[in-house]
C-alpha cells in the first residue's frame, strides 16, 4: 500500500477495566479528538472505535510520515491526561497487513470477548461514520472500512459464528440466570436508554420479570424506549424519572447499567442506606459501562452481588463451543479478503509506477530511434514501421519481467520494496507527481 495503515489499542484481553476506561471515548470525546488529531498531523487519516471492550485508534498516513507509534501513544495520553506509562504495556498495534487483518478479525467479532456478537459491527460502523463527519476519512480508510464491512457480512452469512444469543447484554441476562432460578417474582431494572440498553431490555423480557423498568440521564428517552418496547412486545414496562432511580433500588432485585456517564452514576456513598431499607434481600448489579456507572465499592454492602464487563468472560466461556466450531471458517473467509485488498492496493499504487516505467523506455527508444533515422539515409515509410515495431517488441520484452515480478509481488503484499528500487533506478515520477511539482 502506498500509504501506512496502523491500528493502535487495547481490549478486554490486553487491559483490565480500570485502563480501558480511563483512555476511552464517547462520541462527543472522539469527535472532537480526531479533529484534534487532524490539525496536528494534516496527512494523516484516523477512525477511533471505543467500547466498553475495546479503545482502537485506526491510522492511515503517507510512508514514513507522522504518526507512528509513539506519537500516537502520547496523543492519547496528552488527549487524557494519563501518562503513557500506566497503560503502554496494555497496548497492542499492527501495520500493514496486520492492520488490515486485525480489523477484519474485529469486525467479524472473532476479536470481542463475546464471540460472533453482531453489535461490534454496529459500533465499527458508528466510530467509522463518526470519523467521517469529522472529516478524517480519506480514500485509504475508506477502502479499508467498507471491504471490513462486507467481510463481516459474508462471514456472518456464511458461517454459523453469530448463531444463537451473543451479545454483552444477553450473556448480562444469562448471568442473571445464574444467581437467581425464576424471575416472575423479580423487579428488574434497565439503567440506560442507548443501543446497549435497548437491546439488554428485549432480552430481559425472555425472563418474564414480576415488573421492568427503565430509567436514562435524560427522561423523554427513557419514556420513548419503554412505550417503544411495550408497543412491539406488548408487555409492560415503565420509565423511571433518573432522579428517583436510586431510591427505587430498595425494590428492585436486578439492576443492568450501561450509560455513557464519564463518572460513577451510583457510589457508595449514595447506595449506603439501601440495604438496609431492602431488609438485606440480595441485589444483583450488572455494570455493562465502560467508564462504569457502579463504584466498585458498592460491592462491600451486605447482599451485594456487582459484576462488571470483565466478570462477564467467565459466563461467556461456558456458551461459545458451538460458536467456536465456525472460527475456522471465519479465518478462512478473512484470509482471502486479506490478500484480495492487499493485492488490490498493490495493483493501484502499481499503475502510476508501471506507466511511469514503460514511458520511461519508449521515450528512451524514439529518443534513439529519432537520432539515428538522419543517418539512415532516405528509408521507406515500410522500414520506418519496421523500425518503430521493433523497438516496441524489445521495449515490452525488456519490461515484461519486471512487471510481472511487480504483479507477483503486489500478490503478496510485497511490492513496495520492488516499487521503490525501479523508482530510485530509473528516477521515475508519476503523471500525478509531475502535476503537484
Amino acid at each position: 500500500m502506498n500509504t501506512r495503515t496502523l491500528v493502535i489499542g487495547c481490549n478486554h484481553r490486553s487491559a483490565s477495566v480500570e485502563v480501558r476506561e480511563r483512555i476511552s471515548f464517547n462520541d462527543e470525546v472522539a469527535a472532537r479528538a480526531l479533529r484534534e488529531l487532524r490539525t496536528r498531523y494534516p496527512a494523516c487519516e484516523a477512525v477511533l472505535l471505543s467500547t466498553c471492550n475495546r479503545m482502537e485508534l485506526y491510522l492511515a498516513s503517507p510512508p514514513g510520515g507522522p504518526p507512528g507509534v509513539t506519537e500516537a501513544i502520547n496523543f492519547i495520553a496528552e488527549f487524557h491526561g494519563v501518562p503513557a506509562a500506566e497503560f503502554v504495556e496494555c497496548l497492542y498495534h499492527y501495520e500493514g497487513a496486520a492492520a488490515v487483518r486485525h480489523l477484519f478479525h474485529v469486525v467479524c467479532s472473532l476479536d470481542s470477548m463475546v464471540l460472533g456478537e453482531s453489535q461490534i459491527l454496529a459500533q465499527t460502523k458508528r466510530g467509522f461514520e463518526l470519523a467521517r463527519s469529522a472529516g478524517t476519512v480519506g480514500g485509504t480508510l475508506d477502502g479499508l472500512f467498507q471491504r471490513a464491512f462486507s467481510v463481516a457480512k459474508e462471514a456472518h452469512t456464511k458461517t454459523a459464528i453469530a448463531a444463537g444469543r451473543v451479545s454483552v447484554g444477553s450473556t448480562a441476562v444469562d448471568l442473571a440466570h445464574q444467581i437467581f432460578s425464576h424471575f416472575d417474582d423479580k423487579i428488574i431494572m434497565m439503567v440506560g436508554a442507548g443501543k446497549m440498553g435497548e437491546l439488554t431490555l428485549t432480552h430481559l423480557l425472555d425472563t418474564g420479570p414480576k415488573r421492568l423498568w427503565v430509567t436514562n440521564r435524560t427522561d423523554a428517552r427513557a419514556v420513548a424506549l419503554a412505550e417503544k418496547i411495550a408497543q412491539q412486545h406488548l408487555v409492560a414496562v415503565e420509565a423511571v424519572p433518573f432522579a428517583q432511580w436510586i431510591d427505587h433500588l430498595a425494590e428492585v432485585d436486578i439492576v443492568i447499567a450501561s450509560t455513557s456517564a464519564s463518572e460513577p452514576i451510583l457510589t457508595a456513598r449514595q447506595f449506603a442506606p439501601i440495604p438496609a431499607r431492602r431488609g438485606y434481600r440480595p441485589l444483583l448489579l450488572i455494570d455493562i459501562a465502560v467508564p462504569r456507572n457502579i463504584e466498585p465499592a458498592v460491592a462491600e454492602a451486605d447482599g451485594v452481588f456487582l459484576y462488571n464487563i470483565d466478570d462477564l468472560q467467565a459466563v461467556v466461556e461456558m456458551s461459545l463451543a458451538h460458536r467456536r466450531e465456525a472460527v475456522g471458517h471465519c479465518h478462512q473467509i478473512i484470509e482471502a479478503h486479506v490478500v484480495e485488498y492487499l493485492e488490490r492496493c498493490s495493483r493501484q499504487d502499481l499503475g502510476p509506477l508501471i506507466a511511469a516505467l514503460q514511458n520511461h523506455f519508449r521515450g528512451v527508444a524514439d529518443s534513439e530511434l529519432q537520432r539515428i533515422l538522419p543517418k539512415l539515409g532516405d528509408i521507406s515509410e515500410n522500414d520506418r514501421a519496421l523500425l518503430e515495431q521493433m523497438l516496441h517488441r524489445i521495449t515490452q520484452k525488456l519490461l515484461h519481467d519486471p512487471i510481472s515480478h511487480l504483479n507477483q509481488a503486489a500478490a503478496n503484499g510485497g511490492a513496495h520494496f520492488y516499487a521503490d528500487a525501479l523508482r530510485a533506478m530509473f528516477n521515475l515520477t508519476s503523471e500525478e507527481e509531475k502535476e503537484k511539482e
